[in-house]
């Protein structure tokens, strides 16, 4: 890892010390930036709004299933109680249904939390195409030809001078800001 960061870095020292490249007759200047991605997600607005998004959907599985649970604990309790009066095949019968009820439970929290899941991929996917969007713009905007990824592992030194995450959030709370709820997770919890 030590030489991958050495090489890196090296490759960037090469770069900011030759602005411009030869190749035959043509020469080539380089316009670089670094893009922050993660402080560009943390900052931006979109990002915001699907967390708020993500936290209230969860709030609703929750409670959904806290109601469920409370009957079944309601159920469990009348049972246990009815354990003494019953006799033993009508015993096991009403232990059967509460075990289906139990497991149709289970499986409702299994689905909700694959709903969940899918709705966060989904709001991931939106999340990156709107920075790549964003990023493809200021790009062009500021003719840019060059633009690394800023990793504090691999990237030791980020001159301000080539920091483009200020203006690719901008872009990005200007392009959207809310995160347009699909179709179909609007019935999520439901």
């Amino acid at each position: 890892m030590n030489i991958a960061k050495f090489y890196i870095f090296t490759l960037i020292l090469v770069i900011m010390n030759f602005k411009s490249v030869s190749a035959q007759d043509n020469t080539i200047t380089l316009n670089m930036g670094m893009l922050d991605v993660n402080w560009v997600t943390k900052q931006s607005l979109l990002a915001k709004d699907i967390a708020r998004n993500i936290k209230n959907k969860r709030k609703v599985f929750m409670r959904e299933i806290k109601a469920e649970e409370l009957q079944l604990r309601k159920i469990d309790n009348e049972l246990q109680k009815k354990k003494v009066v019953l006799s033993a095949a009508a015993f096991a019968d009403e232990s059967r249904i509460f075990r289906e009820k139990a497991n149709i439970l289970r499986k409702k929290v299994q689905t909700r939390n694959q709903e969940l899941s899918r709705f966060r991929a989904k709001a991931n996917q939106v999340l990156n195409k709107a920075i790549q969007t964003a990023l493809m713009q200021i790009t062009k905007r500021d003719k840019l030809n060059l633009v690394f990824r800023y990793t504090p592992e691999l990237i030791l030194v980020r001159p301000d001078a080539l920091d483009i995450s200020a203006a690719v959030l901008a872009q990005l709370n200007k392009n959207s800001s809310k995160f347009p709820l699909p179709v179909s997770s609007k019935n999520l919890g439901k």
